[in-house]
């Protein structure tokens, strides 16, 4: 291993405001749209263009110079390739509790909003959203390797 290999990415602010951006008006969506037909295809618009200007924000990489050897990727290309079965049922359960879990969360944030604006509280699902909209940022701006 090289040092460069070593060295972490640089974190890109451009994503974690993405993120960020995108997690306050996904959360907050509630107390500024009632109807969810009409969350829904906002949520749906908003998690496209989320998603195009996390791409957009991402550093262009320098291409690989010298011998490349096999990657995490090829491992699991080569996984999928010898054991199918295996592999499919692997990733169906990954899907499956990912699924699972973002629809428990989901829920649970949501009845955590309506809860509060029963008890009247002003901005009820807009704060959780900010501090949740504070952590996907921090979270998006943590240097990977």
């Amino acid at each position: 291993m090289t040092p460069t290999e070593l060295t972490p990415a640089r974190a890109n602010v451009a994503q974690a405001a993405v993120m960020g951006l995108t997690t306050v008006a996904w959360y907050a969506l509630p107390d500024l749209i009632r109807s969810r037909a009409a969350r829904t295809v906002l949520k749906t618009g908003l998690l496209t263009a989320g998603g195009v200007g996390w791409v957009l924000a991402r550093p262009q990489k320098a291409a690989p110079t010298g011998p490349q050897g096999p990657d995490a990727f090829d491992e699991v290309f080569e996984a999928v390739r010898t054991e199918p079965a295996k592999s499919a049922a692997v990733g169906a359960a990954i899907v499956g509790l990912t699924t699972a879990f973002s629809i428990a969360g989901e829920k649970a944030i949501f009845r955590f909003g309506e809860k509060r604006r029963a008890r009247g509280a002003t901005g009820a699902h807009t704060v959780p959203a900010l501090v949740l909209g504070a952590l996907g940022a921090a979270s998006a701006a943590v240097p990977l390797p």
